[in-house]
């Protein structure tokens, strides 16, 4: 809810932000305390008594504040000084992805799932974290793939990055295969919200070859992912097939 709210989204899943709703708008700031106070007072309802209560909500409070990180570089990127790309680099979006993303979207459920089974070894949930944390990677590319090839029929959520001037994995790509008149066009329309601009970057996308850079780039992190599942398989307390079925479930995938 935070989120459609800082990128000024209008849609997600298809149907209206939660904040679009006339009867909700700028109250749904507060319902976002709402929500994440009320999931503390489920955990402490379901799992108070449990010798792990103290780790499991220690992990959900570490994933706020990664995630609340996260949006913060995100944020501030967008709201740059206008023109100012220097901060547009592979180490910077590594940074946003790992916190705003990877964190809450593969870690959490990961070790999460681990706790519940009262595994709490600190070799196997080192291993499981570095192995979400590259999935949550591949997860945000296509993400930010998706933002501006998907079709809103097919994914639910009208693209905005281009507009709100994100550092995307395609922005920060383009940058470093831009000539001279590439990034001219890249500083002048970038960031813009007129329709025209939006297109224009989409072209130099095209013609940058990203798309193609992309399924590239997709495939490669997937096999990456793939070994070091497999190296997984003589260790039972972490087993590949938790890895396996998350990567399936996102490979390729269009929304």
């Amino acid at each position: 809810m935070a989120d459609d709210i800082m990128d000024g989204s209008t849609t997600r899943r298809g149907v209206p932000c939660w904040y679009r709703l006339p009867e909700v708008g700028l109250g749904a700031i507060n319902d976002t305390t709402l929500v994440y106070t009320s999931m503390m007072e489920i955990l402490k309802t379901h799992f108070g008594d449990k010798k792990q209560y103290t780790n499991i909500v220690n992990l959900f409070n570490e994933t706020l504040l990664f995630a609340s990180l996260g949006q913060h570089l995100d944020l501030t990127m967008s709201q740059r000084k206008k023109n100012d790309y220097s901060l547009f680099t592979v180490e910077r979006y590594n940074a946003i992805v790992k916190y705003k993303t990877a964190n809450y979207t593969f870690k959490l459920p990961v070790c999460l799932a681990m706790l519940l089974a009262n595994n709490t070894d600190a070799q196997s949930h080192k291993r499981a974290e570095e192995i979400s944390l590259e999935i949550g990677y591949l997860f945000q590319i296509q993400d930010d793939f998706i933002d501006c090839f998907g079709a809103e029929s097919e994914t639910g959520k009208a693209g905005t990055d281009i507009m709100q001037g994100k550092c995307s994995w395609l922005a920060v790509t383009a940058l470093q295969r831009c000539n001279e008149a590439q990034r001219n066009v890249f500083t002048s329309c970038y960031g813009n919200r007129e329709p025209a601009h939006i297109e224009r970057i989409l072209r130099l996308y095209e013609q940058l070859e990203l798309p193609q850079l992309y399924r590239q780039e997709e495939r490669n992190r997937y096999d990456a992912v793939m070994e070091k599942v497999r190296g997984l398989s003589v260790d039972t307390s972490l087993p590949p097939e938790l890895f396996l079925i998350m990567l399936e479930m996102i490979y390729k995938r269009k929304l």
